[in-house]
């Protein structure tokens, strides 16, 4: 499967400035595109996975999360989820190692 590199996630400890709220995984998130980094701060009642508040992670977009998923024999970490407007994530750790998203939209 085709795999176009989107991001570096970065989790930070305080809110930056612009940040955008996603209210269902309980995040902050602001993006600096020209470099690929994306943001996080996490809220302390997050549902997510420990690794991913406090892991950085890469973001990759994909055709079919829930293929993309499936090949990567990772450990899932946060199920497909949508996201609304045909927009699905999901995060895996791959071999026990890195965190790795996957993007569909």
């Amino acid at each position: 499967m085709e795999k176009t590199y989107l991001h570096t996630g970065v989790p930070v400890t305080a809110k930056m400035e612009g940040m955008n709220y996603m209210e269902s995984l309980r995040v902050w998130i602001t993006n600096n595109e020209e470099y690929g980094i994306e943001y996080l701060y996490w809220e302390k009642d997050t549902p997510c996975a420990y690794r991913m508040v406090t892991e950085p992670h890469v973001a990759y977009k994909v055709a079919d999360v829930e293929a993309a998923v499936k090949e990567s024999n990772g450990k899932i970490l946060l199920a497909p989820m949508d996201l609304g407007g045909g927009a699905k994530i999901a995060f895996v750790s791959i071999d026990n190692g890195p965190v790795v998203e996957f993007y569909q939209g």
